[in-house]
């Protein structure tokens, strides 16, 4: 391995990319901990040495030296990928494990309990009621296999609950 020594105080871009690396790379490193970066260090470091090779290609040498363009572009690549990150992390919400909850129900118990809610109300209205709440259909849906308009059958539901509540208000 040979060693390099810096020509012009960083003001000449270094001959190859492997001389750029190891030239800059405590510069990366530093900029890293400067930053104060300690989640996803490898990540950010890797952001850092892609941001080298960045300014290692696109130096100009009349624009100035290249050691304050590459410090500039490493150090503009790292905090592009923080705010990427930060906005991340605001808009997504890591789950742990998502447990559902399984509740056993004997339907044929609650399909009673259902119907012994529904007297004094007629048959037709009996039938709108279950399609409705128990079967969670939509009155269009009702009203098509019930073969009445959408408008009938919202009333006879309407009249229906109006006459349980007014049931259970007497009780």
């Amino acid at each position: 391995m040979k060693t390099l020594k810096q020509t012009n105080s960083g003001r000449i871009k270094p001959i190859s990319f492997e001389d750029c690396l190891i030239q800059y790379t405590p510069m990366v490193k530093s900029l890293i901990k400067t930053l104060r970066i300690y989640k996803n260090y490898e990540d950010y470091y890797q952001v850092g040495l892609v941001a080298l090779w960045h300014a290692y290609e696109h130096f100009k040498e009349e624009k100035g030296s290249f050691s304050n363009h590459a410090y500039t572009t490493v150090r503009g690549h790292l905090l592009n990928e923080m705010t990427k990150e930060s906005k991340y992390e605001q808009r997504f919400v890591v789950v742990d494990s998502y447990k559902e909850e399984v509740h056993y129900h004997d339907e044929a118990f609650l399909f009673e309990q259902f119907m012994s809610h529904l007297e004094g109300v007629s048959s037709l209205q009996k039938q709108i009621l279950i399609d409705r709440f128990y079967l969670s259909k939509s009155f269009s849906e009702i009203a098509i296999r019930c073969n009445m308009p959408e408008a009938s059958v919202r009333s006879s539901y309407l009249y229906a609950l109006k006459r349980l509540r007014k049931q259970k208000t007497q009780d």
